[in-house]
């Protein structure tokens, strides 16, 4: 069987390219899965960015409101019109006066008896403000008026050590928030309110009906992806923000990259035959050479080669193998990024994100040594939601590992750029740092620890309050003495 040369390189042909469409096959499985991931990746950066955004404007509004509330002649009118009695126009213009310039769409004072309120907005919101028990209350909330969501932020103001009122900010969200937003032409922020759109970067699709569960969303031969956005906060009920993505980019890509492999695949079993072919009826030295190179290639290795000059079939058989090389090697190098992303995976846990107990083992040798090496501390934070059994008892596990991601998103936000942070187990987190001695590692726990009681989840109309408990250590540079990490 196979006993001929002919036979025998026409067997090793057709394996060659048995070989070169399973790598195809396989290349084309991972540049759609690359596709699809680095589409969900941009479209999480993006979720990411517009809730900073949101973050960023609530802070802006209560710094806005602390700077009316320390304004002495603020104080003093506030004082005289809450509990004097004088008339309000007096406060009413200081405030036009001073404060007019800044891009907010409510400004004004409120009181047990009575609100002054200034803005393009006022007349939607002054009602809406007197009948709401939260404004006394609450700092930050959400208010719906004539068909807008405003951002509303709101401080108490005292005057001689006595509370004479609030400060009131607010800022329209339908309008002037959505409309600052830097967005792709492909894609759209709306706010939804029990299943109709209200307000939407895209003007047609406000009054829209949509379907639960919200996944997608059909406009004519558009499919769009959707992607909850939270509020910060505790947001009205019923009322939800939502990012629209166009599905189509990530699909043509594929079909192009699809047509691209399919055309690849023809021609190169095109070119490996008919050359095949032509070299065994007529040259045989150069055959083998090729048969060693391929071998070489079956066996995982990549030669370099250099281009042959001649324009002879076998020079541009070889020229064309170089090409095939070049392809290969650049889908090896896509094949090692694969193995580095599974790479990341396997030392980050799975729920939160963070670094895990296996990864702990391999940094931390490298971190002693690094102290060694540059005189400095290693400081551990190692902290633990307390009472976490009782969660789970009493919420159910899928609420224990919301809490679990919500403290893990804590740590990320109130830890530095060059600290370790790792889920241990369970609830149990450690932060490692390699930094110059001193208190910063039981800084560090007690603003996790005030940052946590300060932030509650909110889960569906609840609020889940939990806190933590933790245990510093800082070890300095000692060459006599290499602690296991137990013993740090």
């Amino acid at each position: 069987m196979l006993k001929s040369y002919r036979a025998r390189l026409i067997a090793f042909l057709a394996m060659i390219g048995v070989l070169i469409v399973a790598l195809l096959t396989a290349s084309y499985y991972s540049a759609r899965w690359v596709i699809w991931e680095d589409a969900a990746l941009a479209q999480r950066r993006t979720v990411e960015f517009h809730e900073r955004s949101l973050e960023k404007l609530r802070i802006d509004l209560i710094h806005f409101a602390n700077l009316i509330r320390e304004d002495g002649q603020v104080q003093e009118y506030t004082f005289a019109t809450s509990r004097i009695g004088a008339g309000p126009e007096t406060l009413e213009q200081l405030l036009r006066e001073r404060f007019s310039s800044h891009s907010m769409d409510g400004v004004g004072v409120l009181w047990e008896s009575g609100l002054i309120l200034t803005g393009n907005d006022a007349p939607h919101l002054r009602k809406e403000i007197q009948d709401l028990p939260e404004a006394l209350t609450n700092t930050v909330f959400y208010l719906e008026a004539g068909q807008q969501i405003y951002l509303v932020a709101t401080l108490p103001i005292r005057y001689q050590g006595e509370n004479v009122g609030r400060i009131v900010i607010a800022r329209n969200l339908s309008r002037n928030w959505l409309g600052s937003q830097p967005l792709d032409p492909r894609s759209c922020l709306f706010f939804e309110r029990n299943g109709a759109i209200t307000a939407s970067t895209w003007p047609d699709l406000v009054g829209t009906l949509l379907r639960r569960p919200l996944k997608r969303l059909q406009i004519q031969d558009r499919e769009l992806s959707l992607t909850e956005i939270r509020l910060p906060g505790a947001a009205p009920p019923g009322i939800h923000l939502w990012l629209a993505q166009s599905n189509n980019v990530p699909i043509e890509a594929l079909k192009r990259y699809n047509r691209i492999m399919l055309g690849l695949t023809v021609l190169s079993l095109s070119i490996i035959l008919g050359v095949g072919l032509f070299a065994v009826n007529s040259f045989s030295q150069p055959i083998r050479r090729l048969i060693d190179l391929t071998q070489e290639v079956a066996e995982g290795r990549l030669p370099t080669l250099k281009r042959a000059k001649g324009d002879t079939e076998i020079d541009q058989l070889m020229n064309h193998f170089i090409d095939l090389i070049e392809a290969l090697r650049t889908k090896q190098r896509e094949v090692e990024e694969a193995h580095g992303k599974l790479r990341l995976s396997a030392i980050t846990d799975e729920l939160t994100g963070l670094y895990n107990r296996r990864y702990l083992g391999e940094l931390y040798p490298k971190l002693l040594a690094q102290a060694e090496r540059e005189g400095l501390c290693i400081s551990a934070v190692l902290m633990d939601i307390d009472h976490f059994k009782r969660i789970n008892d009493t919420e159910g596990h899928q609420v224990g590992d919301t809490c679990l991601r919500h403290f893990s998103n804590i740590l990320r936000n109130n830890s530095r750029t060059s600290d370790f942070v790792f889920r241990m187990g369970g609830e149990e987190f450690l932060i490692l740092s390699v930094a110059q001695c001193g208190s910063n590692a039981l800084a560090l726990a007690e603003k996790i620890r005030t940052a946590t009681e300060t932030t509650p989840l909110h889960l569906e109309g609840r609020t889940i309050q939990f806190t933590v408990s933790g245990g510093v250590s800082c070890m300095q540079r000692n060459p006599q003495y290499q602690p296991t990490l137990s013993r740090l």
